[in-house]
């Protein structure tokens, strides 16, 4: 979520900062995102993993200056890293 909360950087750092923790389906959707467009620019705190019923998915809230996003994130499989998947926005927020 550093990574990602960085709408003053230009998208060619902050695409080169976010790519390598990103999966293959979310390199794929944020490559042609303008970071200008987020609505986050820091993390406030910690993560709170809210959801590990699976060996290869996992949802974690992440507070921000904007609310608290919900991140998902995968893995191939259990040696593999876990990687980002999906931000998705606080709730209120378009």
């Amino acid at each position: 979520m550093t990574a990602y909360a960085q709408p003053t950087v230009p998208f060619e750092q902050w695409w080169a900062q976010l790519q390598p923790l990103l999966d293959q389906k979310a390199t794929q959707d944020y490559a042609y995102m303008d970071p200008a467009r987020i609505v986050a620019s820091g993390v406030t705190g910690p993560g709170v993993l809210t959801d590990e019923t699976s060996a290869y998915v996992a949802y974690v809230d992440v507070p921000t200056d904007a609310g608290v996003y919900s991140v998902i994130l995968s893995r191939a499989d259990a040696d593999a890293p876990w990687l980002a998947n999906r931000f998705l926005l606080p709730a209120g927020v378009n």
